[in-house]
């Protein structure tokens, strides 16, 4: 056993470095195949949802895990139905379009970064904004 061991070629690389290089190697080559396998098959169309345009969904409010409520509007008309539990979507009601509220605007949901970096660096919010605009103006005059 000893023997054909000795015996086996010596062309190939040895240590970690070749064994890493061969694999990131074979990464970059299934990489590569995947992205044109699906670049592929997208200008075919597959995996693409049919787009007549008649169905769109308004609205989706999850109520739980496993429950959703959707507005769809089909045509001109407004429906709510409700999903869930592994059964098909039921028709809640039809909604008439002018009884509809507006969307309201959004609101922005906790603080902005710009607030949680001054609040961190111990400085207040708008001397972090005016602090930004001064450098930011004199950085303007030395570039002129």
């Amino acid at each position: 056993m000893y023997a054909l061991l000795q015996d086996a070629p010596q062309g190939l690389p040895e240590g970690y470095g070749a064994s890493l290089l061969q694999s990131l190697l074979a990464l970059a080559a299934v990489c590569v195949l995947a992205w044109v396998v699906l670049r592929m098959f997208s200008r075919r169309g597959f995996g693409v949802g049919p787009t007549g345009g008649r169905v769109r969904v308004v609205e989706r409010i999850p109520l739980d895990a496993r429950r959703m409520l959707y507005v769809v509007k089909v045509g001109e008309r407004l429906l709510l139905l409700g999903s869930g539990d592994g059964a098909s979507p039921a028709l809640i009601t039809e909604i008439d379009p002018a009884t509809m509220p507006p969307v309201p605007d959004a609101k922005p949901v906790g603080e902005a970064f710009r607030d949680v970096l001054a609040r961190v660096r111990g400085r207040p919010a708008a001397a972090v904004v005016k602090g930004d605009e001064e450098e930011e103006a004199k950085a303007s005059d030395d570039a002129k």
